[in-house]
């Protein structure tokens, strides 16, 4: 970023508005408005300008990253950086050794909170390092008590129990609030279960019910395909999944139920 800003070159000119000078508390009131429409006129015109705007300097002082605006993944939450303790998994073999606190390891990572799932990723990199899905156990707990840290969170569903260290109990109480309203008011259609214990609600006219209406109305040209294939197959539709999903939780069978591990097994 140091060299890109001083290979622009002196002389060209930049359409940089100048930030307010004088002290806060010595504004008067009727100065409000202008001095707000100064930093808004600022912030504007940073925006504007790819080299400042895709700074990860200026992205954490937002609060965006690079998946805020995908359309795909659902309404923005809050993000920001938390410091992530290891373990909390209740998948066999994912938890380190031990349960004591000299056990456990901190991490600093940017956590991102959308309608269905929470998920953090690396700071230097941007690589997801785990999706925290929104289930019938999702719960968020704050205190030292509950979660055995200072200024702690704790966000649990039926796969793990995530432990965040904060700043502060008001900043605790900011990344509870914020993740809390959001999920309640986007995603609670997945806090409660389902017909046949499914986590997800039932939806009208989805692309789902399309393909299985088109694998009834040619069933019987799929079974003579079948029938006449040397090599038996399975077939594949393209879904938004993840291969690494679990297909039925809570995980209690180890990778038994993982998508993947479920066609290798068909195959």
């Amino acid at each position: 970023h140091t060299v890109r800003r001083q290979s622009i070159k002196r002389g060209e000119p930049r359409q940089m508005p100048s930030l307010p000078h004088t002290a806060e508390s010595t504004v008067r009131e009727e100065h409000f408005s202008s001095r707000r429409k100064q930093l808004e006129d600022y912030l504007t015109n940073i925006l504007k300008m790819p080299m400042y705007r895709n700074y990860h300097g200026t992205m954490e002082f937002i609060g965006v990253s690079q998946l805020s605006f995908i359309h795909d993944l659902g309404p923005k939450g809050i993000e920001g950086f938390i410091m992530k303790r290891s373990g909390g998994h209740r998948i066999p073999g994912l938890n380190c050794c031990g349960q004591g606190r000299m056990c456990y390891r901190w991490s600093k990572r940017w956590l991102v909170v959308k309608d269905s799932f929470l998920m953090y990723m690396k700071p230097d990199s941007g690589a997801i390092s785990f999706v925290l899905l929104v289930d019938k156990e999702f719960n968020i707990k704050i205190g030292q008590k509950e979660t055995e840290t200072k200024y702690g969170l704790q966000i649990d569903n039926l796969s793990r129990s995530l432990i965040l260290k904060c700043n502060s109990y008001r900043h605790a109480q900011w990344w509870r609030q914020g993740i809390d309203e959001f999920i309640r008011k986007h995603g609670k259609d997945f806090l409660t279960e389902h017909r046949f214990g499914s986590y997800a609600a039932v939806q009208e006219n989805t692309l789902a019910k399309c393909l299985v209406s088109w694998v009834v109305e040619y069933k019987d040209e799929l079974l003579y395909l079948q029938a006449t294939s040397a090599v038996p197959f399975i077939y594949l539709y393209f879904l938004r999944l993840s291969p690494e999903i679990f297909m039925k939780r809570p995980v209690v069978e180890g990778n038994r139920w993982r998508l993947d591990c479920i066609l290798k097994r068909k195959a």
